[in-house]
Formats: C-alpha cells, sequence, structure tokens
C-alpha cells in the first residue's frame, strides 16, 4: 500500500513548505529591488550592450514592477483567503497585509508612471522610498504568516 504522504516526488519536482516558499520568493524580490536600486544610484545599467540606461531602466522597472504586482495579486485571491479560513486569529494581520498591498500598488503606478517620463533622478527618489516600504512589509509578513503557512505542512513544487 503506497501511502500518498510517502509517495515519491515527481522528477524534477521537489517538496517545500509553502512559507520556507514564500520566503524564497521574497528574497528574490528583495535581490531585484536591490540590483535596481544599485543600478539607479549609479546612474548605468546593468548590461554593457550599448543600450541606453533609460531603457534598461524601463524594462528593468516594469518587470520588477509586474512581478511584484502579480505577486500580490495571487497573494490577495489565493493565499491570504486561505490563510483567513484555517487561522482565523490571523484576521487583523491578513487585513493589513491587503491594505499595504494597495498602498505598494499604488507606489507602482507612481514609478511606472515616473520611469515613463524619463527622469531617472525623480525615479531613484520615488525607488529608494519605495524600498523601505516593499522591505518593511515583507519582513512583516514572513514574521506573521510564515509559521501558519509551513503548518500546512509541505506541498510538491
Amino acid at each position: 500500500m503506497n501511502d500518498e504522504s510517502t509517495a515519491p516526488v515527481p522528477r524534477g519536482q521537489r517538496v517545500e513548505a509553502l512559507g520556507d516558499q514564500l520566503v524564497k520568493v521574497h528574497d528574490m524580490l528583495r535581490a531585484e529591488l536591490a540590483s535596481l536600486r544599485r543600478d539607479l544610484a549609479a546612474g548605468r545599467g546593468a548590461s554593457g550592450d550599448g543600450v541606453p540606461f533609460e531603457q534598461q531602466l524601463r524594462k528593468k522597472c516594469l518587470s520588477f514592477c509586474g512581478f511584484l504586482h502579480g505577486h500580490h495579486t495571487a497573494e490577495d485571491e489565493r493565499l491570504l483567503p486561505g490563510l483567513a479560513e484555517s487561522h482565523p486569529g490571523l484576521a487583523p494581520v491578513l487585513e493589513r497585509l491587503t491594505r499595504e498591498h494597495s498602498v505598494i500598488s499604488r507606489s507602482l503606478d507612481r514609478i511606472q508612471e515616473l520611469v515613463e517620463s524619463g527622469d531617472p533622478v525623480r525615479v531613484r527618489d520615488d525607488v529608494e522610498r519605495f524600498a523601505a516600504e516593499v522591505e518593511a512589509h515583507l519582513d512583516y509578513e514572513e514574521r506573521q504568516i510564515v509559521e501558519a503557512l509551513n503548518s500546512y505542512g509541505p506541498v510538491v513544487i
């Protein structure tokens, strides 16, 4: 008899707790944000392929903004409702996270507008403020919900 909990993991997949997965995604977001901040501070793009800095900035910023927006949308639509059901004591935390997602979304929109305006100095200043906001949000989210997410047990990814 092969119990599903002891079934082998399909090739190319791994077993990991959901909260640990969330931290890995957050670490990737932190790294991308740090890279964007370094490029803005130096006033240069990451590649030496002759692509103008403004074009590189637009591409990198829009890519980051799109990914973060998608990440928060997935949390709001799937992750947080599941936590609300299984961990009702987290309701105030989940409400705060949802509010912060809205604030961050508005900040993302502003940064995208600034990137399109072609003013790297204003973009840099806004990205610095935004980075502090996002990093505080990610830290809070991890402190508050990773343990609850990990209580679901491992999932195959």
